[in-house]
C-alpha cells in the first residue's frame, strides 16, 4: 500500500516523550502547572517479522495517508498505560504547563 507509513512503536513513545519533556520545560516558572497523571493510549499496531541486519518482531503504529483502509484482521488495538516520572523517579513530581509554542 503505497500511501502507508510505518511508524516504530519506540518512535510512537519517544515522539510522545519528547512532547512531555518541551511541555514540562515550558511551564517552569509558569503560574500554572498541572500534575501529570498516568498517560493513555491506544493505537493500533501491525505486527510483523523483519528480516536483515536486526532480524525479529516488530511493532509498527498503523498510519494511513489520503488512500487506502485497513481491515482489522491485518492489525491489532493495544492500550498502554504510561505512568510518567521525573528526575526523583516518583510519579507526582512531573508538571506541565497549559501552553505549548508547538503547532497543534
Amino acid at each position: 500500500m503505497p500511501d502507508e507509513v510505518q511508524i516504530h512503536l519506540a518512535e510512537t513513545i519517544r515522539a510522545l516523550r519528547r512532547e512531555l519533556i518541551a511541555a514540562t520545560k515550558e511551564g517552569e516558572d509558569a503560574p500554572l502547572r498541572f500534575a501529570l497523571g498516568p498517560v493513555n493510549l491506544e493505537l493500533q499496531l501491525e505486527i510483523g517479522r523483519e528480516v536483515g541486519g536486526e532480524a525479529g518482531v516488530a511493532f509498527w503504529v498503523v498510519t494511513i495517508g489520503g488512500k487506502g483502509s485497513r481491515t482489522s484482521s491485518t492489525t491489532h488495538t493495544i492500550k498502554l498505560t504510561l505512568t510518567p516520572v521525573g528526575p526523583s523517579g516518583k510519579p507526582d513530581d512531573v508538571l506541565v504547563s497549559g501552553e505549548s509554542d508547538h503547532p497543534a
